[in-house]
């Protein structure tokens, strides 16, 4: 008994050799941009003195420097929200990875809430100046993907 999707592979197999190698090429090229279509998030660039923004898990690569900067997490933000009075501005606070040749660190940065002044902080010879974005609101929460990190490395 002869099921209809063996014929199918029986056809396949019984193909002349540059037949078969086309038709595996053929859907090699189109399975593959399928692959390329999930969450990865892609690399930034960015040169010293130069302000880029990074969500979370998206690195930067900072152009002439053997400098990478990842956006790991937020892992605090009390800041007071814009359109209410506190007694505490509160804060927010993210971890940065930060690779630079063979040595990677990990920092926390912290800003202060309400300001929209950049925070700056130094690794090495690096100044970094960020702020996260967004600020609070009453009655809104920021979702996790929704967190970005202005940043501006200079020496």
């Amino acid at each position: 008994m002869h099921q209809p999707h063996y014929k199918f592979l029986r056809g396949i197999y019984s193909m002349r050799p540059i037949r078969y190698f086309l038709w595996l090429l053929m859907i090699t090229i189109l399975i593959l941009p399928l692959a390329a279509c999930g969450n990865t998030p892609t690399e930034v660039y960015a040169d010293l003195g130069e302000e880029f923004s990074l969500s979370i898990g998206q690195t930067a690569a900072i152009k002439g420097q053997d400098l990478q900067i990842t956006f790991e997490d937020v892992i605090e933000d009390s800041r007071c929200p814009s359109d209410v009075t506190c007694i505490w501005a509160g804060r927010a606070s993210c971890i940065i990875k930060l690779v630079e040749g063979s040595s990677q660190y990990r920092m926390v940065l912290t800003e202060s809430g309400l300001t929209d002044q950049y925070t700056t902080v130094t690794y090495r010879e690096y100044q970094l100046s960020f702020h996260l974005r967004p600020y609070p609101q009453a009655g809104q929460s920021i979702q996790r993907d929704e967190y970005r990190l202005q940043l501006i490395v200079s020496k």
